[in-house]
């Protein structure tokens, strides 16, 4: 082993102990009247780690593990794909059951099943099929934030919304070395057999996850007793607000997959070989892109929950979100340099914080009058179709300048053209959210003239 792969492993061992012991000291600082929502948070934060460390791997061990980069959209586009059914099927299995725990045991076990085979097997079957696992388990973030709501938040949905974007962000930091370890000690580049070891180590935390359903309490009497405190979609204007805040949300899944995650990876890969003439040096860092976006996040969810709603609005916050995600894609149309382009991708992370956060303790304030579909799961199905067109889109663009004998030239052009394409998305976000704020000015000015109305009459 080289010395910097003795420095690598060194280094991402102490961080992975130094991410476990604030994990813990995190847990033990949150406090709620009723008992069960610590082991609900420490689940919630495993069932995370296998679909960070496995989201993120995917687009490289199809582009550089089995080197074939013509149909790198399908694995990365299956992820979205597969939410869009997946988190309406959640809302029907729910209700069917009336539990909100039985589609987290239908998430953890098509996990078990569909890892298997590329571990077995690496190829491109194997790696859609993996992916879609990946994409089921990620619908089940909306049945979390139901279930922890109803059990514990009940009226206090922003709180729900602000704890349970804790757990991924953990997740992330517990990953991130793990992902960097395995490929310092990687003797061979981007070997299939040596990557297949993510899988593999992402089955063993769906199994911790597994068991742990065993043991994670809910109380079925709670199910759908948090209606009483949100707002039902019953008029026009209603459901024109909501069905803009769906789009938002997914042009936000739009922006931010377009250069997050699997293709963030991929870039910074690309950087690294114009810079240095060498992919393996993003080796020692591999996994931080995606620490740096996740420290970046709940800076920007700190602030918007505790300072920019208070002090500024909504319009505003979103209006500072959207500009600092403009901000980020300028910076990206320019930085060339992978340690500088790993710098900025906090920016990235620091916008969508902001953004997704407001977006949604919205939808989780509302309600429908049918018990058969939940707004939490037609948002989240609207906003894989979101992720997936953004994946789809950017990994087809990509597919032929990610190529090793790729011009410097060819390859920034098509980087240029998304990243136009998506600071014209955040500035058609914005105007669409200052609408939606509007629509509901103008509901509560009904309402209070109304009121006086009824104060001159009576």
């Amino acid at each position: 082993m080289q010395q910097w792969q003795v420095i690598s492993v060194c280094v991402n061992i102490s961080i992975f102990l130094i991410v476990i012991l604030l994990s813990y000291l995190l847990i033990r600082k949150l406090n709620f009247e009723q008992k069960g929502y610590k082991s609900l948070f420490v689940l919630y934060t495993i069932f995370w780690i296998p679909l960070m460390l496995l989201r993120a791997v995917t687009g490289t061990m199809e582009s550089n593990g089995l080197g074939d980069t013509t149909y790198l959209w399908i694995p990365l586009a299956a992820y979205g794909f597969i939410g869009i059914f997946a988190r309406i099927f959640a809302d029907w299995l729910g209700f069917r059951t009336k539990s909100r725990k039985s589609f987290i045991y239908f998430a953890v076990i098509v996990q078990l099943i569909t890892y298997i085979p590329i571990i077995i097997f690496p190829c491109t079957t194997t790696n859609v099929i993996q992916s879609l696992g990946v994409g089921v388990g990620a619908s089940a973030i909306g049945t979390y934030q139901l279930l922890f709501n109803e059990q514990y938040g009940k009226s206090k949905q922003f709180l729900t919304v602000s704890i349970l974007s804790i757990p991924p962000l953990l997740a992330d930091f517990i990953s991130s070395p793990i992902q960097s370890l395995l490929m310092s000690i990687s003797k061979t580049n981007y070997d299939p057999n040596v990557m297949k070891y993510f899988w593999l180590i992402g089955l063993g935390f769906v199994l911790i996850c597994f068991v742990m359903c065993f043991f994670m309490k809910e109380n079925k009497s709670f199910f759908q007793k948090d209606v009483q405190y949100k707002q039902e979609i019953q008029t026009k204007n209603e459901w024109i607000y909501y069905v803009l805040i769906c789009l938002i949300g997914s042009l936000i899944a739009f922006v931010k997959f377009a250069n997050s995650g699997a293709i963030a990876q991929l870039h910074i890969q690309k950087l690294a070989w114009f810079k240095y003439n060498d992919i393996d040096i993003v080796k020692t860092y591999y996994g931080y892109l995606s620490v740096m976006f996740s420290l970046g996040q709940l800076f920007g969810g700190l602030l918007t929950g505790l300072v920019l709603v208070k002090r500024i609005g909504k319009i505003y916050t979103v209006l500072i979100g959207s500009v600092v995600w403009i901000i980020y894609h300028i910076l990206a149309l320019f930085v060339v340099d992978p340690y500088g382009y790993l710098g900025v991708h906090v920016l990235n992370g620091f916008a969508y914080g902001i953004i997704y956060n407001l977006i949604l303790g919205f939808v989780l304030m509302r309600t429908f009058k049918t018990y058969k579909v939940t707004p939490m799961g037609v948002y989240q199905a609207i906003l894989s179709i979101g992720i997936t067109i953004s994946t789809w889109f950017t990994a087809w663009l990509k597919k032929d300048v990610l190529l090793p004998e790729t011009e410097q030239q060819a390859y920034f052009h098509v980087s240029d053209i998304i990243n136009w394409i998506m600071i014209g998305a955040l500035i058609i976000t914005w105007i669409l959210f200052s609408y939606t704020c509007l629509i509901e000015k103008w509901k509560y000015q009904r309402l209070w003239f109304r009121k006086e109305d009824f104060k001159k009459n009576s």
